[in-house]
């Protein structure tokens, strides 16, 4: 009896507490922000975040804060920041104010009239702004150099004329200034705030260090000839002409220290499909041709590609440049242009069929192939010859051996096979000579540190291997394990892939994965691989390391000399951080009840930020400087989120009709009273619930419901995992999901009579299989579904131009088998083939430029429900892709989503577009969105399955 009073008096302080807040609507989205971008100071002084509204329709910041006298600094609507090498200054540009662009917007304004950025300058010691630069276009600030940038700036606005007088007076007085007529650059000193201005700018490149920089200048009219190429001297502020005989300067390219620089040139103004390129290096005022326009120093009949920018190794002896094939096309040059006929030729040998080649245009047109300069020795190597489709470097691009990849020889079956697969060949960086050493592997190489081996899983042996470079002895460094380094989980028909790669540790050995914990392997097979965090697998909990160093991704970090280790517990779903000292793991984040990630480490400085998060706390930043023994909230970003109604979360399990046990995540409005019904949405993607500690921010939806939005407007709504039997992907959906509902069910608070259910993509897939298997649901929402796999086995997926096949045979579709193995299958887990049993009302959304699952699928069902008239509403959002990228069609989703849910699920009136439509002569003038009048209410009801 206590125990009862007790919880009502909890119940009830809690919905009094809620009943104070703001329950969540359309209009509330553009209050939450994001952070989009977070910097560290080399040494760990400064930290900028970039802070910015997560629906884009509303003003930002940028916060800058000292992790030394721990103030904060912060400026409205800055972005793009740089922080400069002595962390005395940050440099970074402010956008104009939302609503002034806004403005101009509807006034028409064009684009080059609109107000502009302006430049700001923060300085450090002071903790303000020291100077500010109006009509910025684009700053670049020397990385590992302090106290100078360069920054192009739109040319001036001439003043409008007010009277005649001022116009005649203008007329006689006219104002010539270079800076009126084109965009110029300004030399800045931080320290001073002196300027130096290069007017006529075309182009510029700085070094990572150093005192000089290189440009370009280009004359007014676009046709006309460059005016050169200079070098800029920071110390003497001198300008040195290095050419200005040709007609264009192009890609340009500096050493790290300044002191050599290349570019492409073209001679003369021939048509411009047609212009041949040069290469020209400059190295201690001497200027040399490296590639003449008739290929010199390149592969017979080769040229120069314009397409690429040369670039140099870490040590400056070599200069990389790109090449490719001359093509000669024999045309017919009698004919007009509307005498050429337009056709697609499709060829069953095709390597890349048709709609993948149209997709990779712009890329297969802009092939080009590696070479390089040795700038000591004079010579020029070919490293990639154009049956290597792309090179795997060192990172300092100056080891002896380097691996190349090709796909050619699998290309056609991978229509229809996963993975896709390549060989790679051993390539001789000293003399260009190349040997195939690993062949038709799914998963990309890595180089070890030294050069001295390649490691690389294979998906045939389910081994990571390694390969000395030199011998070419491969060396299988996990089949004695009997542990399993794949996805043991994995429900697909092809082959699982690895648990993935960890860097290499500071001794270069390599870390690998297995479900659970961290291996160490040496790269020679010399010892047996060792289980360096040895209890994830028997505690449930996967260990992983991080990869912080943004110039070597490869390797490993640590802190205080000990590997950084992070944990995530399977069963709780809250992530740690450890590190490694002497084989055993200290504890340095507890695993208490959030999800960690987002980790940055400062360059020079054991200074670390990352972010942690729950449902009900957004992912703040967090700062440390001690080895991780305090950690400080730098920001705070959506303090309001304590005016509106909120929810919980928690981990609700189940066994499925087949006995399997299974897990998901629960949403309930944070004033959940037990004792009453709620109606209940539920939502699926494959398996969600690593998710559970995951912030949902409000925002307007690109396909699918949020769980904030729902729980504070008295929805619960379920999200549970899925597993798959190959071959039936629809009556695995419906074993989970329906099974996962009903034991929620017993649960006493759902209102059985007012279930949903929500999906995107193959979500939509399963949301449109599963009202022909059951009428358990009241209202049922399908993004981007497929509904005929027999269609849709033989369709594209328009944004790659790839088939769809392989997704049927190999990945996620589940089948297993080709169209006509398994004709049955794709009949039987079709929704279209049901659709005479479906008694639930269903919308869809299907866009018409949808990359994934084509338009067609959407309308295939559609059209059949037309026919047997269920009712059923399709959106199509215009020129939007699979799931909507604009944010107006977002915020129109979001609303007619809720309507349609709302109508349903708690017995709302229902939205014109509803129950009338929207016709064409409508369209974009009236919505649709306004409620049916009380007393001429129109009755939308499921048809009769008799």
């Amino acid at each position: 009896m206590i125990q009862r009073l007790i919880t009502f008096v909890v119940i009830l302080s809690t919905s009094f507490l809620s009943a104070q807040k703001k329950t969540l609507t359309h209009d509330d989205y553009d209050l939450w922000k994001n952070i989009t971008n977070v910097k560290i100071s080399n040494k760990g002084r400064l930290i900028v975040s970039t802070i910015q509204t997560n629906t884009k329709r509303g003003d930002g910041y940028l916060e800058i804060y000292n992790t030394q006298s721990k103030t904060k600094f912060t400026y409205p609507n800055g972005y793009q920041a740089s922080i400069s090498w002595d962390e005395n200054y940050v440099v970074f540009k402010k956008k104009p104010a939302y609503q002034l662009t806004r403005k101009e917007k509807k006034k028409e304004i064009k684009k080059e009239n609109r107000t502009k950025d302006a430049l700001l300058i923060y300085d450090a010691k002071t903790n303000s702004i020291s100077d500010s630069i109006l009509r910025v276009k684009t700053y670049k600030m020397p990385q590992k150099e302090e106290g100078w940038l360069v920054l192009e700036k739109y040319k001036k606005e001439k003043k409008k004329k007010k009277d005649a007088s001022e116009q005649k007076k203008d007329t006689l007085q006219k104002n010539t200034s270079l800076a009126y007529k084109q965009n110029y650059a300004l030399v800045y000193n931080l320290e001073t705030k002196q300027k130096d201005t290069i007017h006529q700018i075309k182009d510029f490149t700085i070094p990572e260090r150093g005192n000089t920089f290189y440009y370009t200048l280009k004359n007014k009219k676009e046709k006309e000839r460059d005016l050169g190429v200079f070098q800029y001297n920071l110390i003497s502020g001198t300008k040195t002409v290095i050419d200005t005989t040709k007609y264009m300067y192009t890609k340009l390219s500096v050493y790290k220290d300044g002191s050599q620089f290349t570019y492409l040139s073209v001679t003369d103004s021939t048509a411009i499909d047609s212009l041949k390129f040069e290469l020209h290096y400059y190295k201690d005022r001497r200027l040399q041709k490296l590639v003449d326009v008739k290929g010199k120093h390149l592969r017979k009949n080769w040229e120069l590609s314009k397409d690429q920018i040369p670039f140099f190794s870490e040590n400056g002896k070599r200069l990389y440049l790109f090449s490719k094939p001359k093509i000669v096309y024999s045309k017919d040059t009698t004919l007009l242009k509307d005498e050429i006929p337009q056709v697609d030729v499709w060829n069953w040998q095709d390597k890349l069929i048709q709609p993948e080649q149209k997709s990779k245009f712009e890329k297969l047109n802009k092939k080009a192939y590696l070479s390089y300069y040795n700038t000591e020795t004079k010579n020029y190597i070919h490293i990639q010859d154009n049956t290597i489709d792309d090179v795997i470097f060192d990172d300092d691009r100056e080891q002896q051996f380097v691996l190349g990849s090709t796909g050619s020889p699998y290309d056609v079956r991978r229509s229809w096979d996963f993975p896709r697969t390549k060989d790679y060949y051993k390539i001789n960086t000293n003399t260009g000579q190349k040997h195939l050493i690993i062949k038709n592997i799914g998963s990309r190489p890595y180089l070890s540190p030294d050069g001295k081996y390649a490691l690389y899983y294979d998906m045939n042996t389910k081994n990571w291997w390694s390969v000395n470079l030199h011998t070419e002895q491969k060396t299988n460094l996990t089949k004695d394990l009997e542990v399993a380094f794949y996805d043991e989980d994995n429900d697909r028909p092809a082959s699982p892939f690895p648990y993935g790669f960890g860097g290499f540790d500071n001794e270069g050995n390599a870390l690998i994965y297995d479900k659970f914990d961290v291996w160490k392997v040496l790269l020679s097979g010399n010892k047996t691989p060792s289980n360096i965090t040895k209890t994830g697998r028997q505690n449930n909990i996967q260990y992983r390391t991080q990869r912080l160093d943004s110039d070597h991704r490869n390797l490993a970090s640590y802190s205080n000399k000990a590997l950084l280790i992070t944990s995530f517990d399977k069963k709780t779903k809250v992530s740690g951080l450890y590190v490694l000292r002497k084989e055993k793991l200290i504890e340095k984040i507890k695993p208490l009840e959030f999800y960690i990630g987002s980790y940055k480490k400062a360059k020079y400085n054991e200074v670390f930020t990352y972010r942690k998060e729950n449902f009900t706390t957004f992912s703040d930043l967090y700062v440390t400087d001690d080895g991780f023994k305090e950690s400080n909230k730098i920001t705070e970003i959506n303090p309001h989120q304590k005016d509106f109604k909120w929810g919980t979360a928690e981990l609700f399990s189940w066994k499925a009709f087949d006995g399997k046990k299974l897990e998901g995540i629960l949403y309930k409005p944070e004033d959940f009273d037990p004792s009453k019904k709620y109606p209940l949405i539920t939502y699926f993607y494959e398996k969600r619930s690593d998710s559970y500690n995951y912030y949902h921010i409000p925002r307007p939806s690109a396909s699918t419901v949020n769980a904030s939005y729902l729980v504070s407007n008295d929805y619960i709504m379920f999200v549970p995992d899925i597993v798959y039997e190959e071959g039936k992907p629809g009556a695995s959906a419906y074993n989970c999901i329906v099974s996962g509902v009903e034991a929620l069910e017993k649960s006493g608070y759902i209102d059985s009579d007012n279930m949903a259910i929500q999906g995107q993509s193959w979500g939509g897939y399963q949301v449109a299989y599963l009202v022909t298997v059951t009428n358990k649901f009241k209202a049922a929402m399908a993004g981007a579904p497929v509904s005929n796999m027999t269609s849709a086995y033989g369709g594209i997926r328009w944004q790659s131009g790839m088939s769809r096949a392989f997704q049927y045979e190999k990945t996620q579709s589940r089948i297993g088998k080709n169209l006509w193995d398994g004709f049955d299958l794709y009949i039987e887990n079709s929704p279209l083939f049901g659709i005479p049993k479906i008694e639930t009302p269903l919308l869809m959304m299907h866009n018409d430029k949808d990359g994934a699952v084509p338009y067609y699928q959407g309308i295939e069902m559609f059209m059949g429900m037309r026919r047997l008239q269920k009712p059923a509403w399709l959106l199509v959002y215009n020129d939007e892709a699979h799931n909507l990228r604009k944010i107006k069609n977002r915020q129109d989703l979001s609303i007619r989503m809720m309507q349609f849910f709302d109508h349903y699920l708690k017995g709302e009136l229902a939205p014109e577009w509803m129950t009338k439509g929207v016709p064409r002569i409508q369209k974009g003038r009236d919505f649709g969105y306004d409620l049916e009048t009380v007393g001429k209410r129109q009755s939308i009801t499921p048809s009769s399955n008799e």
